[in-house]
């Protein structure tokens, strides 16, 4: 891959991309669009929920759309720091009028964390906050229950991605609190609650 970068930066085809004002093919990711796609059964089939996401990666709407989830298309929602967290919390509940469970990915706080930059990923998650968790908490139609968590630790420290637990909470009907106050590594740690394998996380939301 490495060396696919250096070979392209001066290639013919390149210098005429360049010329027309084209941009330039910069490297071969040789792990990335080869193979098959994967027989994953539906969403549906194993939980018994109409579900659908709405995110502004790509690559998450189609993990999505490959397991049979609606993708939302919501105007302003992003994979940057100009996500519009308003327009997606209310596009999100607007959802369960057809779904019975909505994932609502916001990208924001990780592209912080890759840029190094610590007041734009405390400025998003306090967005995720106060623009979604509010919207979500302040819900009256009929019962919901919440999962938030992370999808995996990127440190400020090392911008990038780490294989670190990362925290999550339940909240609503039949939940029970386990002393925790703060949603925070530390605190979370600190309830000795550890699941190994995370996908067994969905039998606590629904169970």
């Amino acid at each position: 891959m490495a060396r696919s970068e250096v070979i392209l930066q001066n290639h013919a085809v390149n210098i005429a991309r360049r010329t027309r004002g084209d941009i330039p093919t910069t490297m071969i990711w040789l792990f990335w669009g080869s193979g098959k796609v994967p027989n994953v059964p539906p969403f549906k089939d194993i939980y018994g929920l109409n579900a659908a996401l709405t995110s502004g990666v790509d690559i998450l709407r189609g993990l999505a759309r490959m397991t049979g989830m609606e993708i939302l298309n919501i105007p302003g929602v992003t994979d940057g720091l100009d996500n519009n967290y308003t327009a997606q919390a209310t596009g999100a509940l607007e959802a369960f009028k057809k779904h019975d469970l909505v994932v609502i990915h916001v990208e924001a706080p990780d592209e912080a964390a890759h840029a190094g930059s610590v007041e734009g990923k405390i400025e998003a998650i306090e967005k995720v906050d106060k623009e979604i968790v509010s919207q979500v908490r302040s819900w009256n139609k009929d019962t919901l229950r919440v999962l938030l968590l992370p999808d995996h630790s990127t440190p400020i420290s090392v911008q990038t991605h780490v294989g670190e637990p990362v925290p999550f909470m339940l909240w609503g009907q039949g939940f029970k609190a386990n002393g925790a106050h703060r949603f925070t590594e530390a605190e979370a740690k600190s309830t000795s609650i550890f699941l190994e394998e995370g996908y067994k996380i969905m039998g606590r939301l629904i169970e």
